[in-house]
């Protein structure tokens, strides 16, 4: 369907095939719209099949803001004030916008893991009477990686069921996991090393700060904890 149609047809403007003035809202003109169309539906009225065809050509074009702009150009009318109806966004402004929250994500997310591995490295530190150091520079790696591809960790959190407001906590656990299959993976081709060993403690470490913010029925549509240390060593201590 075309989206410039005639300013007018035999029964005059699309607004008064409506009955209504040009200066009607988006949501009165909605309330006029479904009440016509429910009068001359044709399972109600079966001779009024081109009145109802009539309505929904009419619809087509006044309920889009912007084909009801051109359409309210076309007629020389000055523009509605109905906040709905105004110019829609240049183009490219709702891509611009997507990016920009998925920035917001990355850096909540990383910021998330960054406070998990600081906790966890201080806690393993400690309990394995080791300079923090050794732990640090392998919990950098893995912060780095959880700002990578956010959008697919942001879909699969939101299949996990995750709320909007745990969204970037979520997406962190799912870049640890992701971090683990690709420690796993590595083990699997090579000996394990002491420095494996040490990052399996980080991850498991980080995987359960993080995971508190949490349900327990999210946390195991994740998979629960991968045990990396276990996984490794058969060890979980």
């Amino acid at each position: 369907m075309a989206d410039s149609p005639p300013v007018t047809t035999n029964q005059g403007s699309l607004y008064e095939q409506f009955g209504v003035a040009s200066t009607i809202s988006h949501q009165e003109l909605k309330r006029v719209y479904r009440k016509l169309a429910f009068t001359y539906h044709p399972d109600r009225n079966a001779g009024n099949s081109s009145r109802m065809q009539q309505l929904n050509r009419a619809w087509f074009v006044l309920s889009d803001p912007d084909r009801r702009f051109k359409y309210d150009q076309s007629l020389k009318l000055p523009p509605t004030s109905d906040p709905a109806q105004k110019q829609p966004p240049p183009r490219g402004a709702h891509r611009n916008a997507k990016a920009k929250w998925f920035e917001s994500l990355r850096r909540q997310s990383t910021r998330l893991g960054f406070e998990a591995a600081q906790s966890a490295t201080r806690a393993l530190a400690t309990r394995h009477k080791c300079p923090q150091e050794t732990y640090e520079k392998l919990a950098e790696s893995i912060v780095r990686d959880l700002a990578t591809d956010v959008q697919n960790k942001a879909q699969l959190a939101r299949k996990a069921g995750s709320a909007p407001l745990d969204l970037a906590l979520v997406v962190a656990l799912l870049g640890i996991k992701q971090h683990c299959e690709q420690l796993l993976k590595a083990c699997t081709a090579s000996e394990v090393s002491q420095r494996d060993i040490r990052e399996a403690q980080l991850l498991d470490r980080m995987w359960d700060n993080l995971a508190h913010g949490i349900s327990r029925d999210i946390e195991m549509q994740l998979g629960g904890n991968p045990r990396m240390l276990k996984a490794l060593t058969g060890r979980r201590v």
